[in-house]
């Protein structure tokens, strides 16, 4: 019994655009390719699949039965893949945060500790503010830092806030 194929994924596009705009020429341009390319594509999805996927139709195309399950798998594909790809890349941090560190840690352990997180996270900025923990609390407070790590707490804040305080 013969492995079956993978499916490429950009043949897959290639199908579905053209399906989707009633032209293979137009998927072409939209998907920045010469048409003698996509066409390629078709035929090369035709010969995977074993089966004919479109037919002529006067003087365009249409799809045939097998066509038409081919076209709402290619569907599901991209849009998984879409999903995985966008998934991935908003678990990349990105952004400003604004942290508050006593000054014997922020001397201490911050340059080890951002350089592998700034390694780890490099569309990430991370802006420290070092000081007296009573000053960070107030700062934070006051929504001039997102996060501060503090020796000495003087007062609770409600898990209702949306912040849980831990003693280290």
């Amino acid at each position: 019994m013969p492995a079956t194929p993978n499916l490429d994924l950009d043949v897959l596009r290639s199908f579905a655009t053209g399906v989707a705009l009633g032209s293979f020429a137009q998927a072409a341009e939209r998907l920045g390719r010469s048409t003698s390319a996509v066409s390629a594509q078709l035929k090369k999805l035709e010969a995977q699949t074993g089966t004919e996927l479109l037919r002529k139709a006067g003087r365009g195309l249409e799809l045939t039965e097998a066509g038409h399950a081919m076209l709402a798998y290619a569907q599901r594909l991209l849009e998984l893949n879409d999903e995985a790809v966008a998934a991935v890349r908003s678990s990349q941090l990105e952004g400003l945060v604004r942290l508050g560190l006593p000054e014997d840690l922020g001397e201490s352990v911050l340059p080890t500790v951002l350089g592998r997180f700034a390694r780890a996270h490099p569309r990430l900025q991370v802006q420290v503010q070092s000081g007296r923990s009573a000053e960070l609390a107030q700062a934070y407070e006051a929504g001039l830092l997102d996060l501060a790590l503090l020796w000495e707490l003087g007062r609770s804040t409600s898990p209702a806030d949306g912040v849980e305080l831990a003693q280290l």
